[in-house]
Formats: C-alpha cells, structure tokens, sequence
C-alpha cells in the first residue's frame, strides 16, 4: 500500500490539470477502506450458516436463499449504478452505498428471521453500488495505475472476507450470541463511511479538471446490450463469481458435514482469503501490464476447477491443499474488475460496463448458491453440486480466452 501511495503522490504532482496528491490519497485510503467492508457480511454469513439455520430454525429453503440473496441484491442493485452516477457523481453515490451497507448490517443483525433477510438484501444493495462504482473512481482519479490500484484494493476486499471468516463463529461462541457475530461488522462499515465523506472524491478535483468531478457521460445500457464484448464480459463475470459464492456460502457447511468442527470450517475458508491477499494484488496489477493476459486468466480458472474437484475426491484429508489451490482461483475476481476500465475505454464506458457486466454476471451467480442447495437436498449429497461448479469454471476458461485476448477493443 506504500508503494502505491508514493505512486500516485509523484503521477498527480508531475501531471498538471490532475487532482492534488492530498485528495488523491484521501481518496485512496477511503477506496482501502470501503473495499475491506465488500466482504464482510457475505464471509460472516457463510460463517454462521449452520449456527444461523439451528437458532432461527431455518428451513433448507430459507438456507439457500440466504447465500443467493447477495448476488441476487448486486445485480438488482448494481443495474442503477451508471445511472445514479451519472446524475449524483460516482462518489457521492458510493457514499450513501455504505450508509446502506452499515444499515443493513444493524438490521440483519436482529435475531428475527425476515430481519436477517431484509438486512442482507439492503446489505447486498449497498455493497452491489460500491462494487459496480469503485472501479469508475479508480478510472478517474488513477487512470495510469489502474493494475496497482484495483490489486490494492482487491487485497483489502479478501483480507476482509478472511477476517470475518475467521472472528465471526469466535465472536459469536464468545457472547453466546449468534447475532453478535453479524452485528461486530458494523464498526468497520461506520469508519469507511466516515473516511470516505472526509475524502470527498466528488470535490476533491482539481478546479481546471471539472470533467473529473462532474458526472460521467451517458453510454446507454441499451448500446452495451449489442456488444458481443460486454456479453461475454457479462458472462465471465458471472461465471467466476458462481464459484466465489458457492465458497462463500456453503464450504463451511461442505465441510461440516465431511466431518469438520464449524470453528475449523471457518479458519479454512479465511485461509482462503488470506492466502489469496497477496494474489488479489498480483493479478489485476500484473493482468493490466501484460499485453495478452489469457495465459493467466486461463490459468486462475483452472485452479478453480482443481480445487473444486479435490473437494468432490477428498474434502477432509487434503482440504488445506484444495485451499491452497482455490485461492488462486478466487482472484480470478480482481483481474476480471481490472479488465473494466481496459475494456470501458472511458471512464463513461467504464461505468456502463462495469454495471452491465456485474447486474448481468451476478443475475447469472445467483442461481448458484441457491441451486446448490437445493441439489444437495434432492441427491443427499455434495458430489452432483460440486460437479456442476466445476463445469462452470471450465467454460470460465473458454470465455476467458476471448474476452482477454489482445484483439479486443473497448466499447466505447
């Protein structure tokens, strides 16, 4: 982090007409912060599935939907993005994002069953703002580090999700209080949004530089819905954050029920966000320099399908191998968000592309976590689910091999 501040302080003091290094780095400290909020109740909520599903006496049914519900809030949620951004500036739409976010956090935190439902869906809407207009801030203010900083802040993202993977069981086994264990993530979601009123991105531009400032350019919807481009975008997108919910929101239960203790399905899931920190930076910052970047997409897709394979032959005896391996896969995610601004050209067409591509992609996800469930009830077993997200992170493969290829353009 650093070295990426120091980057950004030496490009804004050589560049005339760019933003001032103090709002720049302001505003790279709240992009830190409101990132390691992106994760937090999704880990906490796989976390405490089972805890979750034996206080409110939850049926299978209200289980799945419980893990499908974010998707399903950032593609409903993130299809306003552009829109919202245009009219209010992406800064200031950000900003009421996490006041959401912090107030769904407090509601799904009442130990009553629509409250846990209502807060997640208000929870999902405020993280799908952020997710679709982080990358639109990145591509205005640091559109020569668009690699570094998108890795930064997917770091954070997954250092977030490890960490409530790993505090949240512990929390609530603590205060006898599963409740508590959803509640305690409402600290980090008031800092960030306090850090980022304090950075103030939509004034924090230069006075001779209004076009930063001002509210993007329109690129309808409509004219991304023609683009072979954006749909395979779309479907990539979709196709990698299928296999991220699904570890998410069922590996801890995968995992208990191959005979591991709920404490130790935990850490094993913020192991795998832990482990994958410094790959979350690596890809997106090394994807965006190289000049064909298939190699490595391709490769991350297919640590997915391995590790998604090892937990069908040996979930319990190798488990920390198939760890290993699938936090490779899960930055598959970052290096995606980096092909936005690359693929959007503009910041206008980032947006577009961005909301596109995340409503779409997370439409598609959605039906993931909460099939996967139903799978298990109707086959008695994980095998035929876990089969089928392998499938899918071999097609990822495929469409990654095309959206990434250096012939692409942009589309706008």
């Amino acid at each position: 982090m650093t070295d990426t501040l120091r980057q950004v302080h030496a490009a804004d003091q050589a560049t005339p007409g760019r933003p001032r290094a103090e709002g720049t780095a302001l505003i790279l400290l709240g992009i830190v912060l409101i990132a390691a909020n992106l994760r937090l109740s999704v880990s906490a909520t796989g976390a405490l599935l089972d805890q979750l599903g034996s206080s409110l006496h939850l049926g299978s049914g209200v289980e799945s939907f419980l893990t499908a519900v974010w998707p399903l809030a950032f593609a409903v949620g993130g299809v306003s993005g552009s829109w919202l951004a245009r009219r209010y500036t992406a800064g200031t739409v950000i900003m009421w994002a996490v006041a959401v976010l912090a107030l769904g956090q407090v509601v799904h935190s009442l130990h009553d069953t629509p409250a846990l439902v209502f807060g997640s869906v208000l929870a999902g809407l405020g993280i799908a703002l952020a997710n679709v207009l982080l990358p639109v801030v990145v591509r205005q203010y640091f559109p020569d580090k668009v690699g570094p900083v998108t890795g930064l802040y997917a770091m954070v993202l997954s250092a977030g999700a490890a960490f409530a993977a790993l505090a949240s069981v512990p929390v609530s086994e603590h205060t006898h209080n599963v409740d508590a264990g959803l509640a305690v993530w409402v600290v980090p979601a008031v800092i960030g949004l306090v850090a980022w009123i304090a950075a103030r991105p939509q004034r924090a531009a230069h006075p001779t530089n209004a076009a930063v400032a001002a509210p993007a350019a329109h690129l309808p919807l409509r004219q991304l819905a023609r683009s072979p481009l954006a749909w395979s975008m779309a479907l990539l997108f979709g196709l990698q954050s299928t296999g991220a919910y699904v570890v998410m929101g069922w590996l801890p239960t995968v995992l208990s029920d191959a005979g591991m203790s709920a404490s130790k399905a935990g850490v094993v899931l913020s192991a795998i966000f832990f482990i994958g920190i410094p790959i979350n930076y690596a890809a997106p910052h090394f994807g965006a320099r190289m000049r064909d970047p298939r190699p490595l997409l391709t490769g991350l897709s297919l640590a997915s399908t391995i590790g998604f394979t090892g937990l069908i032959l040996a979930p319990n005896s190798l488990v920390w191998l198939w760890a290993f391996i699938l936090s490779f896969g899960m930055a598959t995610f970052p290096l995606v968000l980096a092909l936005f601004p690359l693929r959007g050209g503009t910041p206008e067409g980032t947006a577009a592309l961005s909301t596109f591509s995340q409503s779409v992609g997370y439409l598609i996800a959605t039906t993931a976590p909460l099939g996967f469930g139903l799978l298990h009830d109707a086959t008695g077993s994980w095998t035929v689910p876990l089969l089928l997200i392998v499938v899918a992170t071999v097609l990822q493969a495929v469409v990654g091999l095309y959206v990434a290829s250096p012939r692409r353009g942009t589309v706008s």
